[in-house]
């Protein structure tokens, strides 16, 4: 291969990303149970034997040089050639390698202060019943003060807020409720605190969702199709697939006994999915893995049967008609 030997391809092939990361990035690793975890990209894992999964797109490998390949994009010639920079080794060029330099130590980190409200929600409440979600859960989460609206140069969004086990918010995130697709954690946000809608006595399960829509489509189909008050469990977004505002909400309340795992059928929420079932192996709890029945997240399917019940649906025209 031209600009690298095999010998230097070889020995490039050695690093393994865990020992990488501990050389570029120390900072930026915590150790969470069996396996590291990137501060940054939430969505990689690192075992303690070195095998990396990066779980958003479904990649695995061992060695370093893989994960700037197929992750970073880094050009394989590129790619050799810095790995065996760090490692000591001699880069035959003069020309600058393409890869990030090494993060300096994370910054402290911003305090938490949830945005302005809006005066009213119209834009935000429009938004959510059009992708289905019952008027009744809409006003159980304004009133508990865990959904709302606040807008940025006149772009309205919705406001979910995360909490601790107490109820105070001590994170959350947006969602663009126009045409304008935007999406972004609330500065000095932790995954930690998720957006929860608690049950209205001590349940002892709790269904756990990736976001905020979705957890409150599971709270909608409950309440739509009559299996049960719908506020006798618990209805948890983990904000994406990682599983650290589980731990934290079990943390929270001791009396939950069954974990429903509701996450998408896709690639990453059915991985993250036999995640979570391995690191609760031991615990005592009861998991149930209950994928969305239709489309890729409980929104698709909650979307599908509102349109299924609206085209079963007899109207008001019909019943006159049968009246004359």
């Amino acid at each position: 291969m031209a600009g690298v030997t095999e010998e230097e391809i070889a020995r490039a092939k050695e690093l393994d990303l865990l020992t990488y990361f501990k050389l570029v990035e120390p900072g930026n690793l915590k150790l969470v149970g069996k396996e590291y975890r990137h501060k940054v990209h939430s969505s990689l894992t690192i075992s303690k034997d070195s095998l990396w999964c990066w779980h958003c797109i479904g990649l695995r490998g061992r060695t370093a040089l893989k994960y700037l390949i197929d992750v970073e994009k880094v050009p394989y010639v590129e790619a050799v050639r810095e790995i065996n920079r760090i490692q000591g080794g001699v880069v035959h060029s003069s020309q600058p390698v393409s890869l990030p330099q090494p993060r300096a130590e994370p910054q402290a980190p911003r305090d938490f202060k949830l945005p302005e409200p809006d005066t009213n929600s119209y834009a935000a409440m429009a938004y959510l019943r059009g992708r289905c979600i019952h008027p009744n859960v809409l006003a159980f989460c304004r009133k508990e003060g865990i959904l709302y609206q606040t807008s940025f140069k006149n772009h309205p969004n919705c406001v979910f807020v995360g909490r601790d086990g107490e109820g105070v918010a001590k994170g959350g995130s947006l969602r663009g409720c126009t045409q304008l697709q935007f999406r972004r954690d609330i500065p000095g946000s932790k995954k930690i605190y998720p957006f929860y809608i608690q049950a209205s006595t001590k349940a002892d399960t709790v269904e756990v969702y990736e976001a905020p829509i979705d957890a409150m489509s599971g709270a909608s189909l409950k309440l739509m199709q009559h299996t049960g008050p719908w506020r006798s469990v618990h209805y948890l977004a983990l904000a994406g697939t990682d599983y650290a505002a589980l731990d934290a909400f079990l943390k929270y309340f001791p009396a939950v006994r069954k974990i429903v795992l509701c996450l998408d059928n896709d690639n990453a929420g059915r991985t993250r999915t036999q995640d979570i079932i391995a690191n609760l192996a031991g615990s005592g709890k009861a998991v149930e893995d209950r994928p969305p029945p239709v489309g890729k997240d409980y929104n698709d399917t909650l979307v599908q049967y509102m349109q299924e019940y609206r085209a079963h649906c007899i109207s008001m025209d019909d019943i006159l008609e049968e009246t004359r």
